[in-house]
């Protein structure tokens, strides 16, 4: 009696376990259930160009309305469209800072000047500073929302590079042979000199080699990627500011070199990467962590890069994200064809 006693007991408990693990495998699958996303339809004229995410669930974008240029965003969860920003003004540029609640947008009446403005995610006006040029690169810097580093060029292709602190609303000439350097912390700089990537301290003035036989670096708050040739291999090195070496490894196909690239975190980057040598140039979304690639998708038609999180903005127009773990695409805009 005892016996059967105990084979019952013990057959109600494994039917208990395997009902709570039935359960906690539905709640599992319910979590991974992706969110449901809305889509913008609109035709050609109403889109100028997308900008990029706001945050994690918003993405913006400019278009044209009654003369005047507007900076909207789009709430993929909702569907709502909030107008942030309008200038009777052409916006040409819009960029988010990584870190700080802030939005930079340029715009430009002519080329002979540009304006910068600095706004909060509202739309509140914050700063702006005016340059005599509507051909500008700006870098933002990343620990210090109040830091600007800009390159001003001319007609004739000289070039005039400059750091706004818009602490003080001031303009200070920088001296530099490379018209597209980066910052690298809240106080150095990273430019490029023939083939030899330089720190310089934008304090003292002093110089440190980080890379030979480069042929292009991008900076993050306070590492550098460099892509250097080896040979005729291609090797990636991610350094920190002080010029150690985090992390290396070497291009799985020599023939594909970086286009863009974006760090989630300090261990982690997304990069696009194409193949120049082709007819049809074929590109890769690739996801590298601890220096070694764990993902890799083909990106149909190539085009640029803007993650948040686990999620990227592809495509030339930006009209498609993709979910990096799972590979999953979603054209959230649509263009109407035109009648």
């Amino acid at each position: 009696m005892k016996r059967i006693l105990i084979s019952i007991v013990c057959a109600l408990f494994l039917m208990s376990c395997t009902q709570s693990e039935d359960v906690e495998t539905e709640e599992q699958l319910v979590e991974k259930e992706a969110e449901p996303v809305e889509k913008l339809t609109a035709s050609q004229d109403d889109i100028r160009f997308v900008a990029g995410w706001l945050n994690e669930m918003a993405i913006l974008f400019v278009n044209q309305k009654d003369a005047k240029d507007r900076l909207l965003s789009f709430d993929l969860k909702t569907g709502d469209i909030h107008t942030l920003f309008t200038a009777t003004a052409t916006i040409s540029e819009v960029q988010v800072h990584p870190t700080a609640s802030q939005l930079l947008v340029k715009t430009a009446d002519d080329s002979t000047e540009a304006v910068i403005h600095i706004l909060d995610h509202a739309g509140t006006p914050l700063n702006e500073v005016s340059v005599e040029s509507s051909e500008l690169e700006i870098q933002w810097n990343e620990f210090d929302a109040s830091q600007l580093l800009i390159t001003a060029f001319s007609d004739d292709w000289s070039y005039e590079i400059m750091r706004y602190d818009a602490n003080d609303d001031t303009l200070v000439a920088v001296e530099l042979p490379d018209p597209f350097p980066r910052w690298l912390g809240a106080e150095e700089l990273v430019y490029m000199e023939d083939v030899v990537v330089i720190k310089q301290a934008l304090s003292t003035g002093e110089e440190t080699i980080l890379a030979n036989n480069a042929n292009q670096f991008h900076t993050s708050s306070d590492q550098v990627l460099i892509e250097s040739f080896e040979g005729e291999q291609i090797r990636y090195t991610v350094i920190d500011a002080n010029g150690k070496e985090k992390h290396s490894w070497f291009s799985e196909d020599d023939s594909f070199v970086m286009d863009h690239t974006v760090f989630s975190d300090d261990t982690t980057l997304m990069m696009t990467v194409t193949n120049q040598t082709e007819m049809r140039p074929t590109s890769f979304l690739v996801k590298i962590q601890d220096g070694k690639e764990v993902k890799r998708q083909e990106l149909q038609g190539g085009g640029s890069l803007d993650c948040k999180g686990e999620k990227c903005l592809i495509g030339y127009s930006l009209d498609t994200w993709m979910d990096i773990e799972t590979g999953e695409t979603v054209k959230w805009l649509e263009i109407k064809p035109q009648e």
